[in-house]
């Protein structure tokens, strides 16, 4: 009988876990899953070099900033601006909750992030749209809430440019 990977460890689970045996069974999965584990945005050279020739297009404002600045912690220092990566962002901003007393409570921000990614010959290697949402509460003083919507500015920020490098992470796989 020819046992994958999987079955394998989940076998040795069983059969150390009814031995009341942690240390053994820990030492097992750590030897039998950890060699074939390789993280998305990890070591991979193709991933790396296209990372590292990849030129963002420069903010407009504060919150594009944010956007340029989470790109290129993946980025890092480009050595050729092989491609350049043009974008345009759209933040929509809309009434949550309002209370029983008609005060506003809470807002969402919807984003779309329309990007291409093109060589300097000015062809078009990939071209998406990201989209994703967060929210923020408009309880307490005008500070506090102004407070939480750069907060929630920033985390959309995050959770679009995660986005864009998961997909750019694919196209080097290609």
């Amino acid at each position: 009988m020819v046992l994958n990977q999987r079955s394998l460890l989940l076998y040795l689970g069983a059969s150390l876990m009814s031995l009341y045996s942690r240390r053994k069974f820990l030492t097992a999965a750590f030897f039998l899953v950890g060699c074939g584990y390789a993280p998305v945005h990890g070591i991979n050279p193709k991933t790396k070099k296209l990372y590292t020739s990849v030129f963002v297009q420069a903010p407009k404002d504060r919150v594009e900033f944010e956007l340029v600045r989470n790109l290129e912690k993946q980025f890092r220092k480009n050595s050729s601006n092989r491609y350049l990566l043009n974008y345009t962002l759209t933040i929509k901003e809309e009434k949550g909750v309002v209370s029983a007393s008609q005060t506003l409570e809470r807002y969402s921000l919807f984003g779309s992030l329309k990007y291409s990614l093109n060589d300097k010959d000015g062809g078009v290697v990939l071209t998406n749209t990201a989209k994703s949402f967060t929210a923020y509460s408009a309880t307490g003083t005008p500070l506090a809430t102004e407070r939480a919507k750069r907060d929630a500015q920033d985390r959309l920020m995050v959770i679009l440019a995660e986005q864009v490098l998961t997909r750019i992470s694919i196209l080097s796989q290609l």
